[in-house]
């Protein structure tokens, strides 16, 4: 991956946020590890720059999700139905930072691999986890978000609960009724989910979402300016890890 391009991507996406607090939080974002840090240990882009690739993901992910108008605001649409109206900053910001959490989160060790070729044991780097705020995942991010700039109802939902359903029946009761009650939350995680068992390997993007940075957007994106329209053009994708995400 082009992590640079990446980097300035990921920041023009955010110059688009007119809200107050967007500067400060943008200094916190490149003083952290959010430009370098894994996106996973080692599941999903566990590798340098994967939670920055991953959040760039989500976002395109959401985008190819909804459809967008010229209000600059985007229809999330249930069997043709319009089930909701989210504005555009909307989707950037949720998508940008539902990992905000994983900043000061990782950090690397080594283990001994034994080479297949020469027979001998040698050091290998590998991402572990070291959770220097231990907060909870989703509820983290927004609470890290919220010291900065204020979230909507609909954000702050999205982003709490994006981990989606977990088998516990107080977690599901609560997720089930903040999907119902803010769509944009239901959204983010099946975004979420697209990125990370569709999207991610365990060290880049698989070949079929491997493409060029995408040019500064005017409004929200390729997919603002360049809607889709017909029908889709299915492809045959590689074949899915076998890993959890």
């Amino acid at each position: 991956m082009d992590r640079q391009a990446l980097i300035d991507r990921f920041e023009r996406e955010m110059a688009l946020v007119a809200r107050p607090g967007v500067d400060r939080l943008m200094e916190y974002i490149r003083k952290s590890d959010f430009y370098t840090a894994p996106a996973s240990t080692k599941y999903h882009l566990a590798c340098e720059g994967g939670l920055l690739q991953h959040s760039l993901n989500v976002l395109d992910a959401m985008r190819g999700l909804l459809h967008w108008r010229s209000d600059m605001k985007w229809e999330y649409r249930v069997a043709g139905t319009v089930a909701d109206t989210i504005p555009g900053e909307s989707v950037t910001l949720v998508a940008l930072l539902h990992d905000l959490c994983k900043t000061y989160f990782y950090t690397t060790s080594t283990r001994n691999v034994k080479n297949d070729q020469t027979g001998q044991w040698e050091k290998k780097p590998f991402y572990t986890i070291s959770d220097k705020m231990p907060l909870g995942h989703g509820p983290k991010s927004a609470m890290l978000a919220k010291e900065y700039i204020e979230l909507t109802p609909p954000e702050m939902y999205a982003i709490w609960h994006h981990m989606g359903f977990n088998g516990n029946f107080e977690n599901d009761t609560t997720v089930g009724a903040a999907f119902e009650k803010y769509p944009l939350a239901l959204v983010l995680h099946t975004a979420d989910m697209m990125a990370s068992r569709i999207m991610e390997a365990e060290e880049g993007n698989k070949p079929l979402f491997i493409q060029a940075a995408a040019p500064a957007p005017e409004s929200a994106g390729e997919y603002a300016d360049n809607p889709a329209t017909g029908e889709p053009d299915f492809q045959e994708a590689p074949p899915l890890a076998q890993e959890g995400a």
